[in-house]
């Protein structure tokens, strides 16, 4: 077949797809594919003035995880005093990045030719569609969480960054515990909550995600969300709480908080204070020897004994990790980090142990979960990881597969017919 027998069939066959697709025409629009970049290279630019304001992960949460975000023009530019009170809409990254993988999608449909001067052209598109629908389900689904492990022990659960929930524990029997969390999306207040195995209804009085506490002398100085909390730390430490907005700079502390009624049948038991601490309950006993008891907050009842504490969402793991030995190296003549180093032992489901070390960029990878090194506190003898769940981390490497065979697709076939063309030439 010729070359212009070739073209004209190729010609055809566009035509045929958009004659058959002519709803997808207009997504194909390369003015659609200029203005969504424009609007793309806006966006970065706003979420990085925001990060001044409300940190890394709190720009990322507003601008690139949602379909649009609010912004005001700050004060501090010309003519801020008058602009920074006009709230301006700005396109969010699932909406920009959904609309350009259907803007890529319809123009590989409407344009794709079979040839081989073009498939290399069509592999990078396939390459940067795969790339951007494997950044958006990254966004999605990923989920964060850290693990920390002291000096000699060994940890089967891992906590998230953000998010607590409300644990009721029967500790009854000292061999064995039994475990129930109420996660915060039914903390509303308000609601009544019957917790199976638990012989009282959880009513929710006030639920926050973040708070500033302190100590007074007496009940009647309290705050009003915690002057009517008559059980627990709460009641013995006279404890006030300041409601506040959750805080998602690099270095936050968020204190989510709870108050809430007992109830037994139509028989009030009391108002309880709890508020997990975000580094873990076990380290309330750093901040005041008061506060102790706030990651076990004991109740009895007919011969039985219970725990309760707010604390950060957990996922308990089949397997657990062991921490043997720690190792930090700072810069010479500095406290600056230089290497942090775990010695671990994966304590397999199968009852087999396997060996590891984690350190900076050379994280621990087990069933679907990778754990990295973040904190260290050698005086302390603990170290905490960084726990990522992330089932399309494949799906990157597999986009630069492909547009790494795309150029080298193009610049072969162009580099052949140049040659070839210059062979010709000289013969």
């Amino acid at each position: 077949m010729s070359n212009q027998s070739k073209k004209k069939q190729n010609a055809y066959s566009v035509g045929a797809r958009k004659k058959a697709f002519p709803w997808i025409v207009p997504f194909a629009s390369v003015r659609l594919t200029l203005t969504l970049l424009s609007f793309s290279m806006i966006l970065i630019f706003v979420a990085t003035l925001e990060q001044v304001r409300i940190g890394i992960r709190g720009a990322q949460a507003e601008y690139f995880e949602s379909f649009y975000g609010i912004w005001y023009y700050p004060e501090q530019f010309w003519g801020g005093s008058f602009l920074s009170m006009v709230p301006l809409p700005i396109p969010g990254g699932y909406l920009l990045g959904g609309l350009l993988i259907i803007n890529l999608i319809a123009a590989f449909i409407t344009r794709f030719q079979w040839s081989g001067k073009k498939m290399g052209i069509q592999i990078i598109h396939l390459g940067i569609i795969l790339l951007l629908i494997g950044q958006m389900t990254t966004q999605a689904i990923q989920v964060e969480s850290r693990m920390q492990i002291n000096k000699g022990e060994s940890s089967d659960y891992i906590e998230r960054f953000h998010g607590v929930e409300l644990a009721i524990t029967d500790v009854t029997d000292a061999n064995r515990s039994k475990v129930v969390s109420i996660p915060e999306q039914l903390l509303t207040p308000g609601n009544t909550l019957r917790v199976p195995g638990f012989p009282f209804k959880v009513r929710v009085q006030s639920f926050g995600p973040n708070c500033n506490f302190d100590f007074k002398e007496s009940a009647d100085q309290r705050s009003e969300i915690t002057r009517g909390v008559n059980q627990g730390i709460g009641a013995s430490a006279n404890l006030s709480l300041t409601p506040m907005d959750e805080d998602f700079s690099n270095d936050a502390a968020n204190f989510g908080y709870l108050v809430f009624q007992l109830i037994n049948g139509s028989e009030e038991m009391g108002t309880w204070l709890a508020v997990a601490h975000p580094a873990g309950n076990d380290r309330w006993k750093f901040i005041h020897a008061k506060l102790e008891g706030m990651s076990f907050q004991p109740l009895r009842h007919q011969g039985k004994l219970w725990g309760m504490e707010l604390r950060s969402i957990r996922e308990y793991l089949p397997y657990s990790i062991e921490l043997v030995k720690i190792e930090n190296e700072f810069y010479q003549g500095t406290d600056i980090p230089h290497n942090f180093e775990s010695h671990v032992n994966l304590n397999l489901e199968s009852g087999q142990k396997r060996k590891a070390l984690v350190y900076m960029n050379t994280p621990l990878r087990h069933r679907g979960k990778t754990f990295y090194q973040y904190q260290m506190n050698k005086a302390a003898d603990y170290t905490v990881f960084q726990v990522i769940r992330n089932p399309s981390w494949l799906v990157p490497y597999i986009a630069c597969i492909l547009l790494s065979v795309g150029l080298l697709w193009q610049f072969s076939f162009h580099l052949i017919y140049f040659l070839r063309k210059q062979s010709k030439v000289s013969g």
